[in-house]
């Protein structure tokens, strides 16, 4: 009796879990254009009770139908790359002065944007000259990761290792990655002081240069952080916008394999009521060619 009652109860079980799976089985968004939206009031406060029905989103000037929406708030899974100069703020290993530790504190934040999904910290080594090649596997390992609400977060100082003008060389299939990468980069650019340095492809600063490229190639942005000065405000706002931000999906009218960008427009009917809103939405996407 004992064993029958236990093959019934393992059956059970066994029903039971399927079930859930099937539940809980993430949507097949394979195919669709996917565009991060986020948006806050006039003191950029994340606004999270949004509706599919308040979405407006038009490529190159035409309506397309939302075949997917993901709620702000929903489960997102955000990686965190760390690469650090050392003629920048951080010089030595295991350095534990204010400047590490806030650092760090903006690398934690970012990854409490997690919403209870796993996410995972990539340090490329102080001074290393292969923190593209550390950002190319990072965009690999998280387009592996299951589910479609996801992002990557950059934080350096911008600086090339080497220190020297033109050591950097363009990172090309970096870049190309991040042209048709399916969820957004964003690159936290932690300074010393403030105004940030020009980013330029010829200058100490060629790491930073890409890395705003690969950004704004992906759909992400890029944040200014001071230490000692509005770091920590930052990394929480940068936080607290992966959260709270929506992802829509929809399937292109454009069937064209062009090799092209396409200009994407995000507009929000706000429920009567609502306190002025500011929307920021990926604003193009790349097609390779067929």
């Amino acid at each position: 009796m004992r064993i029958r009652n236990f093959v019934s109860l393992s059956a059970i079980l066994i029903v039971v879990l399927a079930l859930t799976a099937q539940a809980t089985q993430e949507p097949n968004t394979d195919g669709m254009v996917l565009v991060p939206v986020m948006v806050s009031d006039s003191k950029d406060v994340p606004l999270s009770t949004l509706k599919a029905e308040n979405f407006q989103i038009l490529e190159d000037n035409k309506e397309q139908k939302i075949a997917y929406f993901s709620a702000a708030g929903e489960p997102t899974t955000v990686n965190v790359v760390l690469g650090l100069s050392a003629r920048g703020p951080v010089t030595t290993v295991g350095q534990s002065d204010r400047a590490s530790t806030e650092i760090m504190g903006a690398v934690e934040r970012s990854r409490e944007a997690n919403a209870g999904r796993p996410g995972t910290v990539v340090q490329s080594p102080l001074d290393s000259d292969g923190m593209f090649g550390v950002v190319s596997q990072a965009i690999s390992s998280l387009a592996g990761q299951p589910g479609p609400r996801k992002a990557l977060v950059v934080v350096s100082d911008g600086l090339t290792a080497s220190g020297s003008s033109n050591a950097t060389l363009q990172p090309t299939s970096l870049i190309d990655a991040a042209k048709i990468a399916r969820f957004p980069i964003h690159f936290l650019f932690v300074v010393k002081s403030l105004p940030e340095p020009t980013l330029t492809e010829t200058s100490t600063y060629a790491t930073g240069y890409y890395l705003q490229q690969v950004a704004e190639f992906s759909g992400g942005d890029m944040f200014v952080g001071q230490i000692e000065n509005n770091l920590t405000k930052v990394s929480t706002n940068l936080r607290d916008a992966l959260k709270n931000q929506y992802l829509i999906g929809f399937n292109s009218t454009n069937a064209a394999k062009d090799g092209k960008w396409r200009k994407l427009t995000v507009k929000v009917n706000a429920p009567a009521g609502s306190p002025k809103m500011k929307v920021n939405a990926k604003s193009r996407y790349f097609v390779p060619k067929g």
